[in-house]
């Protein structure tokens, strides 16, 4: 039996089961492709190009931090409602002439504070610095030769702050 002339059978692409089995994996190759193309525009390095500088570092702020706990080191930072800054330094440690605030930021590094602080005729340190917003700060007091660390310190108008090298901060 012949069929009529009318009916013709139907090409493949008709089939909707067809562009799935094709269209699914072309849709993947695609993709990929696509995905490689973005990882290798915008490749981000996890490791530092000078990370055996850094790591060095690391090591000489770790000293550093060491030798304050030997000395015995305590600093008392108050902030004024002016904004100023005194910081008064006690321990085995002859005091040098400047000294560096470091006030990190928990989360914008663009917010962070770099402040050097002078020391006047009666050995307070003091400067004047911008209004700090009530943030719980990473605080650093460092010389040349020592370093006192402590974590999540808010510095607002009419604090008091006590940082001991050696003790565990919060």
């Amino acid at each position: 039996m012949s069929l009529p002339s009318t009916l013709k059978p139907a090409s493949a692409w008709h089939e909707p089961l067809v562009w799935l089995v094709f269209g699914i994996p072309a849709l993947t190759v695609v993709a990929g492709l696509i995905t490689a193309w973005i990882a290798v525009q915008r490749a981000d390095s996890n490791v530092a190009e000078d990370y055996y500088q850094r790591g060095l570092a690391i090591n000489r702020s770790l000293d550093r931090e060491a030798r304050a706990q030997a000395l015995g080191l305590v600093a008392e930072i108050s902030m004024q409602a002016d904004h100023s800054l005194t910081v008064r330094l006690s321990g085995k440690v002859s005091p040098p002439e400047s000294i560096l605030l470091s006030m990190t930021h928990p989360v914008h590094a663009e917010q962070d504070r770099r402040i050097v602080l002078q020391r006047g005729p009666d050995d307070l340190y003091r400067a004047t610095t911008p209004q700090t917003n009530r943030i719980a700060w990473d605080i650093a007091i460092e010389s040349q030769d020592w370093r006192i660390t402590a974590r999540h310190l808010v510095l607002a108008d009419g604090a008091r702050l006590h940082l001991a090298a050696g003790s565990p901060q919060h």
